[in-house]
């Protein structure tokens, strides 16, 4: 993959493809086909379909290690994290995400999410907004992001 180099690339596209580009120049990328990369994928996604969590973390972190620019790793790898309540993390991951693939917002929301886990209202919130306002009005995502605002602007129940 070449770096972008149009006139109208952003500096995060340019170093999205940086990104790109430098890991799969690594040897550790050749390691192991993507075809063996997908078999062990499938195990990891078998575990995370039954909810089995801890069993699916560290597949994913593996997977995340030999595959870093597939987006599907990361996002296994970050729900996991989420999901055993390591929530920093998954914020982290989520983040790379958005970083890595600007065009899938939908880790915004996951970001809420585990900001809410954490006890951080605010944070959600500004993250919520912050995704609203990024949003196309007729965007799928854009229902969800104002339910979830609406509900935390409402007051605690007594």
């Amino acid at each position: 993959m070449a770096t972008i180099q149009t006139p109208t690339a952003t500096p995060a596209e340019r170093f999205a493809a940086d990104f790109h580009q430098g890991y799969e120049e690594l040897p550790a990328s050749r390691r192991f086909t993507a075809e063996q990369l997908e078999v062990i994928y499938a195990l990891g996604y078998s575990h995370a379909q039954q909810q089995q969590w801890p069993q699916a973390l560290p597949i994913f972190a593996f997977l995340s290690q030999y595959g870093p620019t597939r987006r599907h790793y990361l996002a296994g790898l970050a729900l996991c994290l989420h999901m055993v309540d390591r929530h920093e993390e998954a914020i982290n991951i989520y983040t790379l995400m958005l970083v890595l693939f600007p065009d899938n917002l939908q880790p915004s929301l996951h970001i809420a999410e585990c900001q809410l886990a954490q006890g951080d209202k605010a944070g959600a919130a500004d993250t919520l907004r912050e995704l609203d306002a990024a949003l196309a009005p007729d965007h799928a995502l854009k229902g969800r992001t104002q339910a979830l605002l609406e509900r935390l602007q409402e007051p605690a129940p007594a």
